[in-house]
């Protein structure tokens, strides 16, 4: 029994017994065993808690966990293994079984990840691993922060967020806080918060930290910041954690910027949003209420909001997603078009009757891309639906798509009448003017204050507008060039980047 206990306590002397002296085994196990220790991937005392046996033996756990320890499921071996090492991560990844093993073995020098967000971090195997990557980390993110006034990727986000003190700069640092992926920027996140930020990180003023719904799930919620590692803090839309951020901010002194572009608080009880929506509506209310500034679109939406700290950031053209339509449809068959996301089947159904009626008197097509859910069982005698590419909520795939397939005479753009759809913008009218196809509008403040009738564009209230207004667009081509010429002109000298870029960057410099 002596003898037994001697040998357990002598690491060397174990792995040469269990090895049958086999010399292969031995170099391989003492190779395992001196790595794992010196590299102190178990936490001893998380350890013996689950190995009582280990703990009776007074064994080394190092030495217990090469022959015991290693046959426990990855849920049990994680709870004791330092965190900084993602057993599921690392077997998923490279497709092994015992993911410590694999990386004392070969991993390390095959530069494997040990986690999400390693960016090889690891560079000995002869000092603990998580001074190793913490201090590699940290060492990452101080030259990203140095160097970078732009940052997106997600190992330098979410490390940053819940650092324990505060990256000096002598940059104002925006952490901007959007409820969509930042991969595939869908065309909201894009115009209202990447195309002017973005442009304004190049004026050497700012650092902008890049969070979206795809960061928020890798992240440990309740830790994000623990100091004052923002400036200002911008959130768009809706948030799972608004009360959290908010009153994270508040304790460090951090500005808020709530930004918007509809009236989220204003969505009707028959909207697909509305229960999401009314779930969180006093979070919503909460961080608006103690925002010290409130971004808009429109003047209609910014009356929704505290005058005192509210301002107008209209939408802009996006030249760097679609050029200006060079080739513009001037003959064949007469086509109209439609597009728009998929739940606006009451915007369409407002002209139903309206293509109808002028399908008995003319010859011309009337396509919709969107528009629709399948859900709407929405026959189509009176339209062609145009199948979306994959990817079409993709800000940058969809637009210059659009701009191929869009070969129409006469864009729609139908819009209900409703408390919501008073606080959109008129960023259908951006986007049809660069595409060089002439609008007919809603009689609404949305379009009515930026369309003259007949000058850059016509508006229209009921059906019997409608089809008039489209009736006129159809049978006068020179009309339809000169409402393309005001309207292209109108938005190249009134909706520059450069013009939100300023006021963004009169809004930051204001509230430090």
């Amino acid at each position: 029994m002596n003898l037994s206990k001697s040998i357990k306590s002598n690491p060397l002397a174990y792995i040469a017994m269990k090895s049958k002296a086999n010399p292969k085994k031995i170099s391989m196990y003492k190779k395992i065993y001196l790595r794992i220790k010196n590299l102190e991937l178990i936490d001893k005392d998380k350890y013996l808690a689950i190995h009582d046996d280990c703990k009776t033996q007074d064994m080394d756990v190092n030495l217990h966990y090469l022959y015991y320890g290693v046959k426990d499921d990855l849920v049990t071996q994680q709870s004791y293994i330092t965190d900084v090492f993602n057993l599921e991560f690392y077997k998923n990844r490279y497709s092994v079984e015992n993911p410590v093993f694999d990386y004392v073995l070969e991993g390390f020098f095959k530069n494997n990840q040990i986690n999400v967000f390693d960016s090889r971090y690891v560079n000995t195997l002869e000092t603990p691993i998580f001074n190793q990557y913490y201090g590699g980390q940290n060492d990452k993110l101080l030259s990203e922060v140095k160097d970078n006034c732009y940052i997106t990727d997600k190992r330098t986000l979410i490390p940053y967020i819940q650092l324990e003190k505060p990256i000096d700069s002598d940059k104002i640092r925006v952490g901007v806080f959007t409820n969509d992926p930042f991969e595939n920027l869908a065309p909201c996140p894009y115009i209202r918060l990447h195309g002017p930020f973005n442009q304004l990180s190049k004026s050497d003023k700012y650092t902008f930290f890049m969070y979206g719904m795809d960061s928020y799930v890798m992240m440990d919620i309740d830790n994000i910041l623990r100091s004052k590692l923002f400036d200002i803090v911008v959130v768009q839309r809706i948030l799972p954690f608004l009360d959290l951020l908010l009153a994270r901010c508040k304790k460090h002194g951090i500005k808020v910027v709530y930004e918007t572009d509809d009236d989220l608080l204003g969505v009707e009880k028959n909207s697909p949003s509305f229960e999401y929506v009314d779930s969180v509506r006093s979070q919503i209310t909460n961080f608006i209420d103690n925002a010290d500034a409130v971004t808009v679109t429109t003047p209609n939406l910014a009356s929704k909001f505290d005058s005192d700290k509210t301002m107008i950031i209209h939408n802009y053209y996006v030249n760097t997603v679609f050029d200006v339509k060079k080739d513009i449809k001037r003959g064949g068959k007469l086509k109209l078009g439609y597009y728009g996301t998929l739940t606006h089947s009451k915007d369409l159904f407002l002209i139903k009757d309206v293509i109808l009626k002028l399908k008995k008197k003319y010859d011309f097509d009337f396509e919709v891309i969107g528009g629709f859910n399948a859900d709407d069982n929405i026959c189509e005698d009176w339209y062609g639906a145009v199948e979306l590419p994959s990817n079409n909520m993709c800000f940058e795939v969809f637009m210059p798509w659009l701009s191929k397939v869009a070969n129409w005479d006469v864009a729609l753009v139908p819009l209900e009448n409703s408390k919501f759809n008073l606080g959109k913008s008129e960023l259908k009218y951006i986007e049809l003017a660069v595409l060089g196809i002439p609008g007919v509008y809603s009689d609404m403040p949305v379009y009515n204050g930026v369309v003259k009738d007949g000058v850059n564009g016509l508006l229209a209230k009921d059906t019997e507008e409608w089809v008039l207004k489209i009736e006129k667009l159809l049978l006068d081509s020179s009309l339809r060039e000169s409402i393309r010429k005001n309207a292209l002109e109108d938005v190249l000298k009134n909706y520059s980047l450069d013009d939100v870029v300023s006021m963004w960057d009169e809004l930051f410099s204001k509230l430090i």
